[in-house]
């Protein structure tokens, strides 16, 4: 009998607010404000800090107990002035907390009277997304700050687009989701550009969390999409995203700019990796590139390889949705059973099927459960379950803090679907 409880011993998921974050630090020159306490930006400065090695820009209107009697709404305006009279960025975006949230802290009235009383902040581009804690996980967190950027960025004008990006405009717009990582984005724009297409990437982690050296740490992004990026989705032929969660931003661009709209609810396994590749030789109106047939039969050459012992693995799996499905969709290709998987929140359970339940769960239900698995992966807080067990553990998803090179590494495509089997059964070997 299934034992009941009434509480998270270990959570898995993150806080709606850290996948806001990562959102805007895809975003050059934005500033990131939460609007909340001191200690719930500086946890997810070290939550982010610690997985990706890098010093995370993050600010906090900084709210006192006496915010949560009176509210923050005078807070929120004074952060966002001092944030543009102080570091000058390009773009300011603000996420909220559980704590505003509940208090009922209106963000886009304090905005407007903000505007009202300084006029010479008019043109400066605010971005509010509304991510308290009792939505979900990291995962929708990502995701509601995606469709904020777009619905407020997309139609934003600037004096330079004009003179600048006279050219033809990119021909796709890329919508990864907060389960790529970097090297992923690396990886994905790469395949997209073989086809002869200049991409748009919304959020471009690529290019600002990929590791490089800077000379100094700054208050805002360096690294992303640019501002005028924005201005240049009406001309985009196609938009393609990326995970299930940002198929509503997808929509949001086809119904905008009547942009043909592709979903893709995972990158990872070889039928996946084929739907994505077909479509964008359907799209291009060109053959597929011989680097990308090569990497294919190569793949096929690894599933001849070890097929047996892929097909007799018992996987354990507990990640953000959109991971969860990738990763455990392409195991089931190959034959693993799976044992349990526990996806952090709601988000498109009853969309996404597998051979079992996928259930909402945290790391302690995995310890629970999955005694008889042969290889458990999670992140790096699934260690104490796999210690416990004596189980084998592939790291995945976020954070990785005790392994180097996780957000240069990718899971998508041919090439990255190869490189998960062979982490697969090297950690079982």
């Amino acid at each position: 009998m299934t034992k009941t409880r009434h509480y998270e011993g270990n959570p898995q998921k993150n806080s709606p607010a850290l996948g806001a974050t990562l959102a805007y630090l895809g975003v050059n020159g934005l500033l990131a404000l939460l609007h909340g306490s001191q200690g719930c930006s500086s946890f997810i400065r070290l939550q982010l800090s610690r997985h990706y090695k890098e010093p995370i820009p993050l600010n906090s209107t900084a709210l006192l107990e006496d915010s949560v009697i009176f509210g923050g709404w005078e807070h929120l305006k004074k952060g966002i002035a001092v944030a543009a009279d102080k570091y000058k960025p390009q773009i300011i975006g603000v996420m909220s907390t559980g704590l505003t949230e509940t208090f009922g802290d209106d963000m886009v009235s304090a905005l407007s009277s903000l505007r009202s009383e300084r006029p010479d902040l008019n043109d400066m581009p605010v971005v509010l997304a509304s991510t308290p804690d009792y939505i979900g996980s990291m995962q929708e967190g990502y995701q509601r700050t995606v469709e904020a950027l777009l619905t407020t960025l997309a139609g934003h004008s600037t004096n330079t687009f004009e003179q600048a990006y006279s050219e033809e405009a990119p021909s796709v717009v890329l919508l990864p989701g907060c389960h790529l990582t970097p090297g992923d984005v690396d990886e994905l724009k790469e395949i997209v550009m073989e086809f002869g297409f200049r991409p748009i990437t919304i959020p471009d982690l690529s290019i600002s969390l990929d590791g490089h050296a800077e000379l100094e740490a700054a208050p805002v992004v360096q690294g992303g999409t640019l501002l005028e990026d924005f201005q240049r989705l009406a001309k985009c032929s196609a938009c393609l995203s990326f995970g299930l969660s940002m198929e509503k931003a997808g929509e949001i661009l086809k119904q905008t700019h009547e942009i043909p709209h592709f979903n893709f609810p995972s990158l990872t396994g070889l039928a996946a990796t084929d739907t994505f590749i077909l479509t964008l030789a359907k799209i291009s109106g060109k053959s597929i590139p011989e680097k990308l047939l090569r990497q294919r039969s190569r793949l096929l050459d690894t599933l001849a390889d070890f097929h047996d012992q892929l097909g007799g693995l018992k996987i354990a799996i507990a990640l953000e949705m959109d991971l969860l499905y990738s990763l455990a969709s392409c195991l089931v290709e190959v034959g693993a059973e799976l044992s349990v998987a526990l996806a952090a929140s709601q988000a498109g359970i009853h969309k996404l099927s597998l051979p079992i339940p996928i259930e909402v769960g945290d790391l302690e239900t995995l310890e629970e459960r999955a005694g008889k698995s042969t290889l458990i992966i999670a992140n790096s807080n699934g260690r104490q379950a796999a210690g416990l067990l004596k189980l084998p553990h592939l790291r995945a998803g976020l954070p990785v803090f005790d392994r180097a090179g996780y957000p240069q590494k990718h899971w998508i495509g041919y090439e990255g679907t190869q490189q998960f089997f062979f982490d697969t059964l090297n950690s079982v070997g």
